[in-house]
C-alpha cells in the first residue's frame, strides 16, 4: 500500500512532468474559490453563487456550494445530449445536437429530450451517474413534457448543481461516459457557443488560446424573463478549460437572484479569468482588476416606465 508520502510526492512529479504550477509554491485553490466568493459579495451583493473546479491534471478540487440545487436553465442540456448519445445513434442526434449548441434551441432540445424516452428517462441516466442534485422536471417547448421521477427539489423548475456537473465534464473529459465517437462529437459540439459575452461568460476574460479552444455551456434565465425576478436572474456555465501545457480543468460557476446583471454576468467572467490565472501560473494576466475596484460595470438605466433592457443571447 502507498503511504501519503508517496502518493503526494507522485502527484507531485506527475503536475511538474505535465507542466502544472508546483501545488507548493502556489495559492492552494480552494483559497482562491473562498478568495471570490467574498469578493461575489462586493460585486454582485445579493447573488446567490456557487462554484466548483478541477484541476484534471493533478486531481485538485475546489468547491463553495457546489451541491446546493441551482435552477440549471440551458447548461443542462449538455448532460441532457450526453444521455441521448447514450441510447441512440450519433447521427440521429447530431443535428439536433448542433442546434442545441449553436443557438442554445429550445425546439431541439426537445426532440434530444424525446429520442432517450422523455423527462423520466433522462433522469434515470442522470441516477446511473450518481448525481442526487441534478434532474429534469419539465421541459414545455415544442409540447408539455413532465418527469414523474423527479425529485423536484426546486418545484418546477430544472436544476443541478456545480459538484454534480464539474463530476460530468471530468467523465466525458476521460472518456467515462460514452464511447469514443459519441464522446469526440459531444466535446466538438461544446466548442459551437460563444465564446465571449452573453452567452460565453466563461470565455471573455481568457487569453485567446484558452478562449480558442473552451468547450462549454452556459444558462440563462435573464430578469424580465420570468415570473420571479427573485427566483430566477439565472447566469450559469460550466466548461473545460485547455492549459497552456496542454492540460485542462472542469468548471461550474453558477449565479442566480442578483438584482444587477451586468454585475452578475462581470463576475462570472471574472472568476473564470481569475481561476485560470491561478491555475495556469500566468500571474500577469489582467482579469478585470480595475473595473473589480470600481465595484464592477454601472448599472444599465431603465426610464420611469421603461422596460429592462433586453438580455436575450440568441
Amino acid at each position: 500500500m502507498r503511504t501519503v508520502l508517496g502518493v503526494s510526492l507522485l502527484i507531485a512529479a506527475t503536475a511538474a512532468a505535465q507542466g502544472a504550477p508546483d501545488a507548493g509554491t502556489r495559492v492552494p485553490l480552494q483559497s482562491v474559490v473562498d478568495s471570490l466568493v467574498q469578493e461575489a459579495a462586493r460585486l454582485t451583493p445579493g447573488t446567490d453563487v456557487a462554484i466548483a473546479v478541477k484541476d484534471l491534471r493533478t486531481g485538485e478540487y475546489a468547491g463553495t456550494r457546489d451541491t446546493v440545487p441551482h435552477v440549471s436553465a440551458s447548461s443542462a442540456k449538455v448532460f441532457w445530449v450526453a444521455a441521448a448519445l447514450k441510447k441512440v445513434d450519433t447521427a440521429k442526434v447530431a443535428p439536433l445536437a448542433e442546434k442545441v449548441f449553436r443557438t442554445s434551441d429550445n425546439e431541439a432540445t426537445g426532440l434530444v429530450i424525446d429520442s432517450v424516452g422523455g423527462p423520466d428517462a433522462v433522469n434515470d441516466y442522470l441516477r446511473s451517474l450518481g448525481f442526487l442534485n441534478t434532474a429534469i422536471t419539465k421541459w414545455n417547448y415544442g409540447k408539455p413534457r413532465r418527469a414523474t421521477n423527479s425529485p423536484r427539489a426546486l418545484d418546477n423548475d430544472n436544476y443541478f448543481c456545480a459538484a454534480d456537473a464539474v463530476s460530468f465534464l471530468q467523465r466525458l473529459d476521460g472518456g467515462e461516459l460514452l464511447k469514443p465517437g459519441p464522446t469526440s462529437r459531444l466535446l466538438g459540439w461544446m466548442e459551437l457557443p460563444r465564446r465571449e459575452g452573453c452567452g460565453g461568460w466563461l470565455g471573455t476574460l481568457l487569453p485567446p488560446s484558452a478562449k480558442a479552444t473552451l468547450r462549454h455551456k452556459a444558462g440563462w434565465l435573464p430578469p424580465g424573463c420570468c415570473s420571479d425576478d427573485a427566483r430566477y436572474n439565472v447566469l450559469n456555465e460550466v466548461g473545460l478549460v485547455r492549459l497552456p501545457d496542454g492540460g485542462r480543468y472542469a468548471v461550474a460557476l453558477l449565479a442566480a437572484h442578483g438584482p444587477d446583471w451586468p454585475r452578475q454576468a462581470f463576475f462570472v467572467e471574472r472568476a473564470s479569468c481569475v481561476l485560470y490565472r491561478a491555475l495556469s501560473g500566468e500571474a500577469s494576466l489582467d482579469c478585470g482588476e480595475a473595473l473589480a475596484k470600481q465595484g464592477g460595470p454601472a448599472p444599465i438605466p431603465v426610464p420611469d416606465g421603461g422596460t429592462p433592457p433586453d438580455y436575450d443571447c440568441d
